[in-house]
């Protein structure tokens, strides 16, 4: 089947677009197969590593485009990786804790977690759309030193949290931003015309939006018939997602565009930074997680 499908792509797409789409689906499916591996494994150290390390990737390629330099950049890495060192220090500290104080101190870390994240959506709901009408936030020095904290932090102690109270709700959630941009790709080369954001991100089409919504309502359908859930809510929660998967893809193209860089970096290929593949991730899990914890949506449990 795979034989039949690069060959069909070859035989329709020039040799420069058929190399990089194979980079692409090559690259993504060993990611994947990646963080399958650590979510997957029994114990937590494996996926809290591979997120770790992440975090560094995705810290130094923001830095680079944002041309953070000497003392700035000190601060900056100091601001975005302090909450995260805080979280395992204080997650590692309790396994050494008796079961009663363990309870206080997952509390004490949730309330951490929906702190930084209500920090993190007042960012992307308020300051991004001032950023990309006016363009004066993420060219001033003085506040470009706390975009790590605003854009991954967030991300990222949710993700981890989740990972220990619910990893159902953070595999539900990830497959969603996936399907959103598999749809958004796929329908955008196929059908795209209609320029979402022309000036900032030309790839992006009306269509391939409708395409990423699409996918979610089939994921979500498929969900509802496995599981005993509020369908309305769920595509509610589908939309939501697949806006926020979109919103972010296209400030991290704002972010690119300002200093003329294709890509965040070259780590990954076909794809280019982890940022790149990412980016939808970064105000999509923050802000879901909130809504989800204030609407008392409930997501299906799985067996993990």
């Amino acid at each position: 089947m795979l034989y039949i499908f690069f060959k069909t792509l070859k035989e329709n797409l020039d040799p420069y677009k058929y190399n990089m789409l194979k980079k692409r689906i090559l690259s993504a499916s060993i990611l994947f197969l990646v963080f399958l591996s650590a979510f997957l494994f029994k114990s937590p150290i494996i996926f809290f590593t591979l997120v770790f390390f992440s975090s560094l990737i995705l810290l130094n390629e923001l830095s680079r485009l944002l041309k953070l330099k000497s003392l700035s950049l000190v601060v900056y890495w100091v601001l975005s990786i302090s909450p995260i060192i805080f979280f395992y220090f204080i997650y590692i500290g309790i396994n050494f804790l008796p079961n009663t104080n363990q309870d206080l101190f997952k509390i004490f870390l949730k309330d951490f977690t929906i702190g930084i994240s209500f920090i993190g959506t007042i960012f992307w709901l308020f300051l991004v759309p001032l950023d990309i009408f006016y363009k004066k936030i993420s060219s001033n020095s003085k506040f470009k030193i706390f975009f790590g904290y605003f854009i991954f932090t967030p991300m990222i102690l949710v993700s981890l949290f989740m990972f220990i109270e619910d990893k159902s709700f953070i595999l539900i959630l990830f497959f969603m931003i996936w399907f959103a941009d598999i749809g958004a790709y796929v329908c955008g080369k196929a059908f795209g015309k209609n320029k979402l954001a022309k000036n900032i991100s030309p790839g992006k089409t009306i269509e391939g939006a409708i395409g990423g919504f699409l996918s979610n309502v089939i994921f979500v359908f498929i969900l509802s018939q496995f599981y005993v859930l509020n369908l309305l809510t769920l595509l509610a929660f589908a939309t939501l997602v697949t806006g926020l998967s979109i919103y972010g893809d296209i400030y991290q193209s704002f972010l690119k565009r300002r200093i003329n860089v294709k890509d965040s970096g070259s780590i990954i290929p076909g794809h280019g930074g982890l940022f790149d593949r990412l980016d939808s991730f970064c105000p999509t899990i923050p802000i879901s997680y909130l809504v989800l914890i204030n609407c008392n949506i409930i997501l299906p449990k799985m067996i993990i």
